[in-house]
C-alpha cells in the first residue's frame, strides 16, 4: 500500500544493524554488518539510489510510530520500526521505479501503457527479522491517465513473496494461477480503488527475473486491469504491522 505524499530528506551515516534471515524455513540470526548510506526518518521522506535510477521511500503512511531507513546503492535497511497495528499496515518502506507523487526516477519508462509492458522483469533479494508481522511485496500502480503526481485511481496490483500468518491481503481469495513456474493465490478486493493480490504459496526471500508483465496480463484477463491504462510505477518493499526492525532489501533491480 503506497503512502500519501513524499518529501526528500536524509544525511549520510554509518549504522550497525542486526539482521535476521530465514535458513531452511527457520529464523536464524545473521551476521551484524555495518551499513553505510543515507538515513531517512521523515514519515514520507525518500532518497535516490543507484544514480537516481531508483528512489527509496520510508512511507510511514498508516501510523505515528517511529521508523527509519538507511538507503544504500540498490537496497535499504529498516531500523528502527516500532509499529503495533492490528487492522492495517503501518508503512511501506520500499524501492520505487517510476513516478510516485510527482517524483519520477531518472530515465524512468513510466508512465507507460499497460499494453506495452512485455519484458518487464525484476530481481529482488531480502532479509527478514525473526519476530513481528509483515509482508514482502511488490506494488504495481495503474491509472487511466499517464499520471505523475497524486495517487493512481485505476488499480493496485500487489505480488506477495512472503507474509506472516496474521497478515492477509485485501478482499478474498478467488483463484489460483501459475506464473514464473510457481503457484500463487489470487485475491480480489477494493478500498478506494480495486486491488488484486498474488500471494506465493511457497514463500521466498529472493526472486530472479520475476515476470511482472505476466501478473499484469493475468489481471487483464480477469477484467481488473485495462490495456489502455498506464502503469505509473513498480515498487518493492515491506508492509510492517508489528515491529519491522531488520527488514532489509539486500538488492533490487527492474528492467523493461
Amino acid at each position: 500500500m503506497n503512502g500519501r505524499r513524499r518529501t526528500t530528506s536524509g544525511l549520510v551515516v554509518v549504522i550497525t544493524v542486526v539482521l535476521a534471515v530465514l535458513v531452511g524455513g527457520s529464523p536464524a540470526l545473521a551476521t551484524t554488518p555495518r551499513v553505510e548510506g543515507v538515513r531517512v526518518c521523515d514519515k514520507f521522506g525518500s532518497t535516490p539510489v543507484a544514480g537516481g535510477r531508483y528512489e527509496v521511500q520510508n512511507d510511514v503512511w498508516g501510523a505515528d510510530t517511529r521508523q527509519c531507513i538507511t538507503a544504500f546503492d540498490v537496497g535499504f535497511v529498516v531500523d528502527p520500526a516500532e509499529h503495533n497495528k492490528t487492522n492495517e499496515p503501518a508503512a511501506y518502506p520500499s524501492m520505487v521505479w517510476g513516478c510516485n507523487y510527482g517524483n519520477c526516477t531518472k530515465d524512468s519508462p513510466f508512465p507507460r501503457p499497460v499494453s506495452q509492458l512485455a519484458g518487464l522483469r525484476s530481481s529482488w533479494s531480502v532479509g527478514v527479522p525473526a519476530t513481528g508481522d509483515y509482508n514482502v511485496a511488490y506494488d504495481l500502480w495503474m491509472d487511466p491517465t499517464p499520471r505523475r503526481d497524486g495517487r493512481p485511481t485505476g488499480l493496485e496490483l500487489m505480488i506477495w513473496l512472503k507474509n506472516t500468518p496474521r497478515v492477509q491481503p485485501i478482499g478474498e481469495k478467488k483463484a489460483e494461477v501459475t506464473i514464473g513456474g510457481t503457484t500463487w493465490d489470487v485475491w480480489l478486493g477494493r478500498i478506494d480503488l480495486p486491488t488484486i493480490t498474488y500471494v506465493r504459496q511457497q514463500p521466498t526471500l529472493e526472486v530472479t527475473d520475476l515476470p511482472l508483465d505476466a501478473f499484469v496480463a493475468d489481471a487483464q484477463n480477469r477484467g481488473v486491469a485495462r490495456p489502455e491504462w498506464y502503469m505509473t510505477s513498480v515498487q518493492a518493499g515491506f508492509e510492517p504491522w508489528i515491529g519491522g526492525t531488520g527488514l532489509t532489501t539486500k538488492s533490487f533491480s527492474a528492467t523493461l
